[in-house]
Parts: structure tokens; C-alpha cells; sequence
């Protein structure tokens, strides 16, 4: 669909972006090392299905409201960092328990999971942004289809691309969450840990807005 000038570079882009460890990752290992590899794994799911949304509003030009309207951008990141740290702070409320061993403790947890991904991810301009400026860098008004059809097609083989590399860290993740699910104490350790990078995340998306 795109000549090999735009395709190539487009592809070892992604790759660099896919395999860079940034937020979304990190977010997502923290989900799997608190509440199991399910979770994570719909972490990931909610994700990607999020990040269409910021692609089809990249192929037809909706995502320059937040460049002609800077407010809702800041409006946008106050909201997002709010609600990880609310996150972060239900992590670390949460009871001690011992290891999740029932497929009925883990549903609640996972569907959970699978929600406030769903949030933060359409809540994430940056999201937004950066598809908005990546993915037009790679069309041409001579290709066979036009502009937005390119957005489009690029913009899913981006999103797969990402999405791949965040089931490597989720399965690896959920690796060494089985090896700390035998001592409830690591198992509480470990909210604990990933309450405070939630919380410092959301807390750093809201300092950014000043």
C-alpha cells in the first residue's frame, strides 16, 4: 500500500516504540504482579481496544480539538493522574489475603482490571496525540487509498505491534508474580510496590500539567 521509503521506516519506528518499556508497560506488569496474569492480560486487551479509539480520531482529524483547545488536555491529564492514584490507594487499602487460587476470587479483580484500563487509556491524551503525529508522517496523497484509510492501516498494525510486546512483559511478569504467590507476605509486598508506582505515575501526570 506504501512504498518502501515510508513502509520501512514505518515499521522499524514501531518496532523501537513496541519494544521501548514506557508507562502503559509498566502499568500493565503491575496490574499482572498484583492480581495475576488474567489480569494483566485484559489490562492489555482493554488497551488495545482503547487505542482505536485515539486511531480513528487520528485518521479523521478529531484529535486537533486538543491542539486548538488546550484547556481539555490539561482537563484530560488531571483526570487521568487522579484516577491512578485513586488506584494506587485501592491497591494499598486492599485486605490481606493469601495467594488467589479460586477462579472465582480472581473474576472481580480481572473484569476490575479490564475496566480501569479501558478508563486511563481513553483518558490518556498522549495517547491521542501520539498517534495523531506518528501515523500521518507515513502517508502519501499517492497512494491507491486516501489519507485516512492509511491512518487506519497503519494505525492497527502500530496497535497489534504494541500489543504483542506487552504480553511478553505481562507472561514474564506472571512468572515472577507465581514465584511471590506462595508467601502472602510478598503477595502483600507486592500491592504495596505497585500501589506507590500507580500512585507516583498519577501523581506525575498531574505536577506535568503546571
Amino acid at each position: 500500500m506504501l512504498p518502501s521509503e515510508l513502509s520501512i521506516p514505518f515499521l522499524a519506528s514501531t518496532a523501537i516504540f513496541a519494544f521501548t518499556p514506557g508507562p502503559g508497560m509498566l502499568y500493565m506488569a503491575v496490574q499482572t504482579m498484583a492480581h495475576g496474569a488474567r489480569a494483566g492480560l485484559l489490562s492489555s486487551l482493554a488497551f488495545h481496544l482503547a487505542s482505536y479509539i485515539h486511531i480513528f480520531a487520528a485518521a479523521f482529524g478529531v484529535t486537533v480539538l486538543l491542539k486548538t483547545a488546550p484547556f481539555l488536555l490539561i482537563v484530560l491529564k488531571i483526570v487521568g493522574g487522579c484516577y491512578l492514584i485513586w488506584m494506587g490507594i485501592r491497591l494499598w487499602k486492599r485486605p490481606k489475603t493469601g495467594a488467589l487460587t479460586a477462579q472465582s476470587s480472581k473474576a472481580k479483580p480481572s473484569r476490575q482490571a479490564f475496566r480501569d484500563s479501558l478508563t486511563i487509556e481513553i483518558l490518556n491524551p498522549k495517547s491521542a496525540l501520539f498517534y495523531f503525529a506518528f501515523l500521518p508522517q507515513f502517508t502519501t496523497s499517492e497512494a491507491a487509498f486516501p489519507i485516512w484509510v492509511q491512518i487506519l492501516a497503519l494505525g492497527v498494525i502500530a496497535n497489534v505491534a504494541f500489543s504483542l510486546t506487552d504480553i511478553v512483559c505481562i507472561l514474564f511478569a506472571g512468572l515472577v508474580a507465581m514465584r511471590a504467590a506462595a508467601s502472602a507476605r510478598l503477595v502483600a509486598l507486592g500491592r504495596r510496590i505497585g500501589g506507590t508506582i500507580l500512585m507516583s505515575m498519577g501523581a506525575g501526570i498531574v505536577a506535568d500539567t503546571r
